[in-house]
């Protein structure tokens, strides 16, 4: 049965009269029960079960009828059945005639439903008939139980209570569900008596949970109060000790609970939430309030390795250097666990708090040491009880409320698993209650707020203060108006142009002016590798650093990604900035650290420089290169194979105005598309064809129809492009994108009689040495360096790639090296005809001879550039930007001697 059929055969099952035996067997074949396999339980000669009214179908379900109102009762005994052990069943399932309760005993994952919703719930069992539902295997299945248990009460709760829906008490609920899952965790760790806060709302919570939110009202509130404060509160609350921390500050409201909410919340308790990882759960427990992201819970978490990307070259390092070189010494010990004490973090878009909860356990982990150490230095191990690393220290602003509660929460979990850490190393611990204060997470939008309030100087010059995070991030077509306020209000009368760059550079901007304000502060975000490509550099980037600030370590671009289902990778960068100064600064590719003289937004070893658009070559050796023919609104004008030979069979006297027609895809693929070019001169003869005729009026009607005013006025001639660039021998083309995978740029030359599109870019009747510097090694290396990338594909410019690449003056003998190494790699490709240049240039399958050309080539343009053959990629880049610095000073110079030498000229005339 496929998925329609058991959800239509679920469907029928819940409108027959209901009756214990007829419902199971009907379960049993919507879910695809074999006929015989059904008939024999229908007759009793099934395998027998442990459990009164029960029925056992093996590796399937263990499933009973009960009594009104113990379906939890009776659920909890199938679950212990020894039957249900032996016959190895994915499911137990309950029910009452009113009510249906169900645990998957592989994932932990429970269903509590009226019988009448079952059909809601249909997918929870498809399992059974064989469609497994997807659960990455690095996900922590304690997490995702956790999740998806707690996911199923809110939802409870809100259907219950569906006020609580509106946006003015959102934050309640939120507020709600942070308490209780610290509640959760607290039982489960010692933090509050074994199985308190689940025992009590089992056993005064009433039958159908009419009492929960009483109890659970009253619970809150004394959470809240110190023992003296307590009277005339009823005996059994005085069992919960007191919180503080500001946890249960505030309204002690708390949602109506019906029968599903309670057993939901029963469940959820029934867990062991020793296993919780602050690390993960904060970011998981966010799917709770977003239905969306439950299908992949976990998606969006960032894991741990990514995350000491950022805080290890940032802040740690340094700090496990400085406790290596102290650990036989106690004052130099003493300073260092004085310095933990006076270190902050601090995330502006801190979410969950994935990054203020790992940073926090490293700093713990190091102190951890630190006291170790200092013990047996000082032959005393009992040094002190206390910690040092404060979550005071830990600062934020989220904008999402249940994420900012999240993350406080998050901090708490991680200080109480660091606590008991400390007392497994050192023997003693601090104690767990009443909580100190949380993390400093402030609920407001971090664009919108003076980070300078969020976290202020603190009136010390010792503190060290740390900025971390993975803002988002957002090209600037995909962001929404509010978001292009919040742009608007960061760089309005600083920056021009700033709508062209992406919102992740918000983050960085703000980053700069904290650093400027506030003494030792540095930071380091995670960002899209455009924000240090193509022509977002020369926009932001000088402003950020102007002549104070620095890049102190940067990762060049790798895949950040996580370790959860449906995993996201982005191609990223992580930059660090702080004030100019003599210390070591380093990059770090492909996870290998190098010191550097200075490290430019390019993220390249060399001076700090902005390259810049030019509508014509930086060189005067290099021919113009040309924007393709934009159709625009033409595309009638645009044919394929098929509609090309249709109109020939029509008429063979339009083959005079049809040629063939090269953008990216064509020309890399292969594929076959022509166009319509017709000239003021041809248009009448070409109007006296139908067919022609035809696509030449709709592409009027729809110029006419555009919004766009230079669209409208090129209705006055639709038989043409927008653009009519053409050759008169032949042309050199080069596509405007171009897969990551290739280790050269795909170039190559056209006859004349062909025409490029707007995907490509070309040379008309350019020399063809030009080939051989395009195809080469070192200048995909520019242009990926200074182009940027359309996702992770190289993204080619004529005005930024071109004509800013830095060739040295070419010699005649240059240009004839350059010539014959070029015509070979073309005779190469000529004779592996008619492979595609997407065949030939998968790196998997690049014939040996055409290699062995692009070898060739590169060593004649290398050659050139540097008298030999560079080692590496870095170092290629690294030379470029080198001699771009000289090319454009010695530009300047000669600018500047210009005038001069006029100036002189004319005086020199008057004195004659």
């Amino acid at each position: 049965m496929n998925v329609a059929e058991i959800e239509d055969a679920v469907a029928q099952l819940a409108e027959i009269p209901y009756t214990p035996a007829d419902f199971f067997l009907g379960f049993m074949e919507a879910y695809g029960a074999p006929p015989v396999t059904v008939s024999k339980m229908r007759n009793g000669d099934g395998p027998t079960s442990d459990v009164d009214g029960a029925w056992l179908w093996r590796k399937k379900i263990h499933a009973a009828a009960c009594q009104e109102g113990e379906t939890d009762a009776t659920l909890r005994k199938l679950q212990s059945s020894k039957k249900t052990k032996a016959g190895k069943t994915r499911y137990v399932m309950s029910f009452d005639g009113h009510d249906l309760s169900a645990l998957d005993l592989k994932t932990g994952e429970p269903l509590f439903c009226p019988l009448a919703d079952f059909p809601d719930h249909f997918a929870f069992f498809l399992p059974i008939a064989g469609y497994e539902r997807y659960k990455a295997a690095e996900e922590n299945p304690v997490d995702i139980r956790a999740t998806a248990r707690l996911a199923k009460l809110y939802d409870a709760l809100l259907r219950r209570n569906p006020d609580w829906l509106d946006a003015a008490r959102r934050h309640d609920i939120n507020t709600f569900m942070t308490r209780m899952i610290f509640c959760l965790f607290a039982e489960d760790t010692g933090i509050f008596p074994d199985d308190l806060f689940t025992k009590t709302i089992h056993d005064l919570g009433g039958k159908d949970g009419d009492n929960v939110a009483s109890v659970l009202s009253t619970a809150f509130e004394v959470m809240s109060l110190p023992t003296k404060r307590r009277e005339g509160r009823p005996a059994w609350v005085t069992a919960f000790p007191y919180v503080n921390g500001g946890l249960f500050d505030g309204t002690h409201e708390v949602p109506a609970f019906d029968k599903t909410a309670f057993n939901y919340l029963i469940q959820a308790g029934r867990m062991d939430w020793k296993e919780i990882n602050p690390d993960i759960f904060g970011s998981m427990i966010q799917a709770i309030v977003d239905p969306k992201s439950r299908g992949g819970l976990g998606m969006h978490y960032t894991s741990v390795p990514n995350i000491l990307k950022v805080l290890d070259p940032l802040f740690l390092d340094d700090l496990r250097a400085e406790l290596d070189g102290a650990k036989a010494s106690e004052k130099r010990l003493q300073q260092f666990l004085a310095r933990l004490e006076r270190i902050r973090i601090f995330d502006p878009a801190c979410g969950s708090g994935n990054f203020l909860v790992i940073a926090y356990r490293e700093l713990r982990t190091l102190e951890i040491e630190a006291l170790r150490l200092l013990g047996a230095v000082t032959g005393n191990p009992n040094t002190t009880m206390f910690s040092r690393v404060s979550l005071n220290n830990f600062y934020g602003i989220e904008r999402a409320d249940f994420a900012a509660e999240t993350a406080k929460l998050s901090l708490w979990v991680a200080e109480y698993q660091m606590n008991k850490r400390f007392e497994a190393v050192l023997g003693k611990r601090p104690p767990d209650l009443p909580l100190r204060e949380g993390g400093r997470i402030i609920c407001d939008n971090a664009l919108r707020y003076d980070w300078g309030r969020a976290c202020p100087s603190g009136g010390s010059d010792n503190l060290e203060t740390y900025l971390v995070g993975n803002p988002p991030y957002l090209g600037h077509q995909k962001r929404d108006n509010e978001q292009k306020e919040d742009m608007k209000i960061v760089f309005q009368g600083h920056l021009k142009n700033w709508g062209d760059l992406d919102y992740v550079t918000c983050w960085i901007f703000k980053a700069a002016e904290y650093c400027r304000r506030i003494k030792n502060a540095e930071a380091a975000f995670v960002a899209t590798n455009s924000v240090c490509q193509g022509r977002q550099v020369a926009l932001l980037w000088p402003a950020v650093l102007q002549d104070d600030l620095e890049i102190s370590f940067a990762h060049t671009s790798f895949k950040w990604s996580n370790n959860a289902a449906k995993k996201a990778a982005v191609i990223c960068v992580i930059v660090g900035i702080r004030t100019a100064s003599k210390s070591e600064k380093f990059l770090i590719d492909d996870d290998q650290k190098r010191s550097v003289g200075n490290i430019n937004p390019y993220l390249v070893d060399g001076p700090n420089i902005y390259v810049a658009k030019r509508t014509r070559p930086l060189s005067n050796d290099l021919p113009r290169m040309h924007f393709g023919n934009m159709p625009n609104n033409g595309e009638a004008l645009l044919l394929t194979r098929q509609e090309r030979d249709a109109l020939l069979s029509e008429a063979p006297d339009a083959e005079q105005f049809i040629r063939p027609l090269y953008g990216s895809q064509e020309f890399i693929k292969g594929i076959e598309r022509f166009c319509l070019w017709i000239t003021d001169e041809t248009l009448e003869k070409a109007q006296s064809i139908r067919a022609i005729a035809d696509r030449i009026e709709h592409v009027r009607q729809k110029r006419l129809k555009s919004t766009d005013a230079g669209s409208q006025e090129l209705a006055a001639r639709p038989h043409q492009f927008r653009d009519l660039n053409e050759a008169q021998d032949h042309m050199i083309v080069v596509p405007s994108a171009s897969s990551e995978r290739r280790y050269y740029l795909p170039v190559g030359q056209l006859d004349a009689g062909c025409v490029v599109s707007n995907l490509a870019f070309a040379i008309y009747d350019g020399p063809i040495w030009t080939i051989g510097l395009i195809a080469s090694r070192l200048h995909l290396i520019w242009i990926a360096g200074i182009c940027g990338k359309l996702k992770s594909d190289f993204r080619y410019s004529n005005t930024l790639g071109w004509h800013t690449f830095p060739i040295p003056k070419l010699s005649e003998q240059d240009k004839t090296d350059l010539a014959a190494a070029s015509e070979r790699i073309l005779e190469v490709r000529e004779g592996h005809f008619p492979k595609t240049i997407a065949e030939l240039y998968d790196p998997e399958k690049t014939p040996p001879d055409l290699r062995a050309a692009h070898l060739t080539n590169d060593e004649v343009v290398e050659r050139i550039f540097a008298g030999r053959v560079f080692r590496n990629d870095t170092e290629r880049l690294e030379h470029l930007f080198k001699r771009y610095a000289r090319t454009i000073e010695q530009e300047k110079a000669a600018k500047g001697a210009k005038p001069a030498k006029r100036k002189a000229e004319k005086k020199e005339a008057v004195n004659g």
